[in-house]
């Protein structure tokens, strides 16, 4: 699998929630999620934890995948988000190196992002904090189009 591909999988793991109260309902939860997930054939822990920024307006996803056994960190990404009338920007960076913008929306506790600039995406995530869980789908983009390549429902 190749590098930008590890990136956009990464993002698709994540569970066990527990919310905390929100200053804005039209802001990105604050949330913590945490799983058993498979890491490329790899027993591992996902953690993926939702908290305010450095400024009330910012979102920061702490991503972790880990050793189910050792603990050891196989990839570890940080998102930061800003929410503006529906509107998402932002951008990823992570262990591997990478850093992208990202740009979407914000809807009906919906949120979608696109990887890379909007004329040469490299991949999507979507988002969906309703009801009592968190569905989270990532694609990639190739030259056949969009391939869906994770989807996780938490808790699982």
């Amino acid at each position: 699998m190749a590098p930008v591909t590890h990136s956009l999988v990464l993002l698709g793991f994540t569970a066990c929630l527990t919310l905390n109260a929100q200053a804005d309902p039209g802001a990105l939860p604050s949330a913590s999620y945490q799983a058993s997930c498979n890491a490329w054939g790899t027993p591992a822990k996902c953690t993926s934890d939702w908290s305010e920024g450095l400024s009330p307006e910012l979102r920061v996803q702490d991503y972790r995948i880990a050793h189910a056994e050792t603990g050891k960190t196989i990839f570890a990404g940080r998102g930061v988000y800003s929410v503006a009338d529906g509107k998402v920007s932002g951008y990823w960076e992570d262990s591997q190196g990478s850093i992208h913008r990202l740009t979407g929306s914000w809807t009906d506790n919906v949120l979608e992002v696109i990887w890379g600039e909007t004329d040469a995406p490299i991949g999507k995530s979507r988002y969906d904090f309703s009801g009592s869980g968190m569905k989270a789908e990532d694609w990639s983009h190739t030259d056949a189009g969009w391939q869906s390549f994770m989807v996780i429902r938490y808790p699982d």
